[in-house]
């Protein structure tokens, strides 16, 4: 009976991935490790020498091509997202070795939202007020809150995710403006912001 295939999952660091999914049929077909912390150097060879499979959650374990020519049993290598900062893939297509990525999934859109909740929590005190009313307080000196309607929102880039956030600034009122390094006056309006500098 030919042995089972290797497979090493590495930076689940949120410890997911056993819970949102089954894994019951892949273990009976294969000998899966899932790491957790993060791993670089010696103890991520030590992790993966091994392995027929490697899958990356987003790209925190770095594979440059000294690494993956220390791998020979590699067949296949896949990773979380639509690109990886830390793979040198050409070290994997010069020696045939396929590799796959998996759609980007709601990250942007659950990023923007979360950028709100952080705006919206801080701007409104939810915590110094909800802990306020917990104590059988209501309403002190610091409870009239502040109006986003007409403040200025600075935001660093205006990408996937920074769009959404100007997107939701706008429809409050607020003066929308954003840097990056290779922002323009034109690309700014066209996602109804203003180009200012970094200062």
């Amino acid at each position: 009976m030919a042995s089972l295939p290797n497979i090493v999952i590495l930076g689940d660091y949120e410890r997911a991935l056993r819970r949102i999914s089954n894994w019951d049929k892949l273990d009976q077909q294969a000998n899966l490790t899932i790491h957790h912390e993060p791993l670089r150097d010696e103890a991520l060879y030590e992790a993966v020498k091994d392995a027929d499979a490697i899958a990356i959650v987003r790209d925190r374990s770095p594979f440059n091509e000294a690494m993956i020519a220390r791998l020979p049993k590699l067949k296949f290598l896949m990773f979380t997202g639509e690109r990886n900062g830390t793979l040198e893939a050409s070290a994997l297509v010069s020696r045939n070795i396929p590799m796959a990525c998996t759609p980007g999934g709601p990250s942007k859109e659950t990023t923007a939202e979360l950028t709100w909740a952080l705006i919206l929590g801080a701007s409104k005190r939810l915590i110094e007020e909800n802990k306020l009313i917990s104590s059988g307080g209501w309403r002190d000196e610091l409870s009239l809150l502040p109006m986003l309607s007409g403040e200025r929102l600075g935001i660093m880039g205006l990408g996937a995710i920074g769009s959404r956030v100007a997107r939701v600034g706008a429809a409050l009122g607020m003066e929308v403006v954003a840097w990056s390094p290779r922002m323009t006056p034109e690309r700014a309006t066209a996602k109804n912001a203003k180009a200012v500098s970094l200062d």
